[in-house]
């Protein structure tokens, strides 16, 4: 495992630098809602497959 460079005592340095990804405010949004919706929809697949299990239909059919 590689050692963290810890020489450079001076945390604001590097300050001035671009961010590495600079995106608007839309594009921030935007990547919200897809990440929160992978997650519902990733959650959403496994309840409905334990439903099925359970009660022998999917939900909301």
């Amino acid at each position: 495992m590689a050692r963290l460079d810890v020489r450079d005592k001076d945390p604001f340095a590097h300050a001035d630098e671009e961010p590495k990804d600079n995106i608007s405010t839309g594009g921030f949004i935007f990547r919200a809602i897809l990440r929160y919706l992978k997650i519902f929809i990733f959650f959403y697949g496994i309840s409905a497959v334990i439903y099925y299990f359970a009660f022998g239909t999917l939900p909301g059919l």
